[in-house]
C-alpha cells in the first residue's frame, strides 16, 4: 500500500461539452482541506471480514467509497483486505451517519444486497478508521459489526517511528508484538477486537528507512505465532499493523499488513 497521507474534499465536476477531435476539459472547483479542519470528520474504512464480497460503502444513502467502473455498471469495489483509501483520510461531516455497504451490480452472486447497517458518529476534526469484523457466508450475510478506532496522531518527528497492532485475526488469543532485536514491546496483550495505542520504535536503526524485524507472541504463553516480521519504516511516520484471518483456517490464515495511518 502506497504511504501518503492526502485529503479527499467533496467537489462538483463539471465536464466542458467538446467537438470532435477536440480534449474533453475539465471544469474542478476543489475545496483546501486543512489537516485536523473541524469542518469535518476524517474517515478510512479496512474491510477484514473474512469471506467478505466486493462491495462499496455508503454514508447517508450516498456512495463513499470511490472504486471505478471499467463498463458503465458497477464492477469495481473492496472485498476482503480492500483499504479505502488507501492514501490518507476521506471526509464527512461531524456527527450521526448511517453506514452501508453493498455488493457491487456486477457481481454474479447477491448483486446489490446491503451486508452492512450501521450507525457512526464521528466527532469534529477527529480520525478515524473503521474496520468490519466477524466472518461472512451464506447464513451470514454481513461484513459487520464494526470496529470504529479512533487514529490519535503522536507527535512525530524525523528521527522517530511509531506503530500500533489492531488485532482482528478472528479467535486470536491476546498478543504481543516485539521487537526483535532488543526483546521490547511495543504492543502488549492486545486482544481480538481491540487496538493498542502508538508506541515509539526503540532504536529504529540508522538511515531515513530502517528494516525492523518483529514477532508475533502469544502474550499468555510467550510462543511466537509470527516469526521474523520484517518490516521497512521510514522515520516520521506512524504505522498501523493489523492482523487478520481465522484461526485453524487455511482459507483465511493469520496475515499482517502494515500501512502508513501519519507522516
Amino acid at each position: 500500500m502506497k504511504k501518503i497521507l492526502y485529503f479527499i474534499a467533496v467537489c462538483t465536476v463539471l465536464l466542458a461539452a467538446c467537438k470532435k477531435n477536440e480534449g474533453t476539459v475539465e471544469n474542478t472547483e476543489y475545496e483546501k482541506v486543512a489537516p485536523g479542519d473541524p469542518k469535518y470528520s476524517y474517515l478510512k474504512f479496512l474491510n477484514l471480514t473474512p469471506g467478505s464480497p466486493v462491495a462499496n460503502f455508503y454514508v447517508d444513502g450516498l456512495k463513499f467509497s470511490s472504486a471505478l467502473s471499467s463498463t458503465g455498471v458497477e464492477n469495481a469495489g473492496y472485498a476482503y483486505n480492500g483499504l479505502y483509501p488507501d492514501l490518507g483520510y476521506a471526509i464527512t461531516a461531524p456527527g450521526s451517519h448511517k453506514v452501508t455497504a453493498n455488493i457491487i451490480p456486477s457481481a454474479t452472486v447477491d448483486k446489490n444486497l446491503e451486508v452492512l447497517n450501521a450507525t457512526i458518529t464521528p466527532e469534529a476534526g477527529k480520525y478515524y478508521t473503521i474496520f468490519t469484523t466477524g466472518q461472512y457466508s451464506s447464513t451470514n450475510k454481513s461484513i459487520g459489526p464494526l470496529l470504529v478506532l479512533e487514529d490519535v496522531k503522536p507527535a512525530l518527528d524525523t528521527s522517530k517511528i511509531f506503530i500500533r497492532m489492531v488485532n482482528l485475526y478472528n479467535g486470536s488469543p491476546n498478543l504481543d508484538l516485539v521487537k526483535t532485536a532488543t526483546s521490547t514491546k511495543v504492543a502488549s496483550n492486545v486482544a481480538y477486537g481491540t487496538a493498542s495505542a502508538f508506541a515509539e520504535i526503540p532504536s529504529p536503526g540508522p538511515g531515513a528507512a530502517p528494516s525492523n524485524v518483529f514477532a508475533l507472541n502469544n502474550t499468555a504463553t510467550g510462543l511466537p505465532l509470527l516469526s521474523n516480521i520484517t518490516i521497512g519504516l521510514t522515520k516520521g511516520r506512524a504505522y498501523t499493523f493489523y492482523l487478520r484471518g481465522v484461526l485453524g483456517s487455511t482459507t483465511y490464515p493469520l496475515s499482517g499488513t502494515v500501512y502508513t495511518t501519519f507522516y
